[in-house]
């Protein structure tokens, strides 16, 4: 009852109000009556129109040009995944433009991405069987994906048909470097650079060469070349890092993936090769961070999760070991990479302390066959198998 009578009072209410709207209403109509008598209706008029009202500004559409301008401009800053972004939306302006396809899929190398950028170096491939350029990062793409004999082929048909384009010649070299042929490889750099000297694809590569065969004096020298054309060059600044700290130079290999993270905050392989500096020096609450970080950002990335499994048997966090090791081997499967023996090592001690001696000496029998003429991990293996009685 005492619910009804208020409902009564509110419809009451309402009714007052109606009324009292009317009221005004009658009253506006009289005001302007009056207006009209007395002839003020043009000044009423003229008040009426003088009250602001509110306009819709059209957001403008930003051309092709301005997006290929932005592009070129982030990449300038390092800022590739902005630079990607702007490729992009260029490409959906103008989908069949191969070019667009090629620029994107080349940052998409240097973004650690590489199946990806073979994807889309393939779609500007179909738009245009006869683009070079595209070609060429199709190359790149797939020795970054370790396919080296694939990428060595696919280069070696761009210079041929096309003996002017230096970038070519630089993804060659690259591609010859990792298949272990120094002598090939110098000669494909020394002719990329003779054709563009200033390119910073071309003098990267050629840093590459002799990166990768231990003569990182004259790495460095090319690497800080192609910085002179552009200091903001993530994946340059990371193959400096690394040589620092191969030379146990940690102090500068610190500042530098530091400097590539001020460029890129995102950058995964600067993450992991903080955390794996910070775990040779001891630092390992700061390793477990970056190695944290990297793990976020792409949980997919196998080195960063055997790094951190290391790290976990290393602080005795065997259960953790374990955890990331097996997340290696299942993210292993999905990017066609493969874990190394000490892994397998390191994996089949951390079973063995947390009482799983069956899944330890399948760990040691894979680190063994992996690395049959080791006999540092042969003698981890043996040592295994007495500690689980076989």
């Amino acid at each position: 009852m005492r619910t009804r009578g208020f409902r009564r009072e509110r419809s009451g209410f309402g009714c007052v109000s109606v009324l009292f709207l009317l009221g005004a209403v009658l009253a506006l109509a009289g005001y302007v009556l009056v207006q009209v008598r007395l002839g003020n209706v043009p000044q009423f008029a003229r008040t009426a129109r003088s009250l602001p009202t509110l306009a819709l500004t059209p957001t403008p559409t930003l051309s092709l040009e301005t997006f290929l301008q932005r592009a070129e401009e982030a990449e300038q800053r390092g800022d590739y995944r902005t630079a990607l972004e702007f490729y992009d939306r260029a490409s959906r302006r103008r989908p069949n433009d191969a070019e667009l396809h090629q620029r994107a899929a080349r940052l998409l190398v240097f973004l650690g991405q590489p199946q990806k950028a073979e994807q889309r170096a393939r779609r500007a491939l179909e738009i245009d069987p006869s683009h070079f350029p595209s070609k060429a990062v199709l190359c790149m793409a797939l020795d970054w994906q370790k396919r080296i004999a694939e990428a060595v082929a696919i280069c070696r048909s761009v210079v041929e048909t096309n003996p002017n384009y230096a970038r070519g010649y630089a993804y060659l070299a690259e591609a010859l470097a990792d298949a272990g042929d120094f002598e090939a490889a110098r000669q494909a750099a020394q002719t990329a650079v003779e054709l563009a000297p200033n390119d910073v694809d071309v003098l990267r590569n050629l840093g590459y060469v002799y990166d990768v065969f231990g003569r990182y004096d004259l790495a460095l020298y090319h690497y800080r070349r192609a910085l002179e054309q552009n200091p903001n060059l993530p994946h340059v600044l990371n193959a400096i890092g690394r040589i620092h700290f191969v030379r146990g130079r940690s102090a500068d290999a610190v500042s530098t993936f530091r400097r590539v993270l001020e460029i890129d905050p995102q950058n995964v392989e600067a993450h992991y090769r903080l955390g794996v500096v910070f775990q040779t020096l001891g630092e390992f609450g700061q390793a477990r961070v970056a190695l944290d970080k990297a793990i976020e950002l792409d949980p997919t990335f196998v080195r960063a999760l055997t790094q951190r499994g290391s790290l976990n048997f290393q602080t005795r966090n065997y259960f953790g070991s374990v955890e990331d090791y097996e997340r290696a081997i299942q993210a292993a499967q999905l990017t066609g990479e493969k874990l190394t023996a000490i892994d397998y090592v390191n994996l089949g001690f951390a079973y063995r302390w947390i009482q799983q001696c069956d899944k330890a000496i399948s760990a040691w029998d894979t680190a063994s066959a992996l690395a049959p003429n080791d006999e540092t991990v042969q003698n981890y293996v043996r040592a295994g198998y007495r500690q689980c009685g076989r």
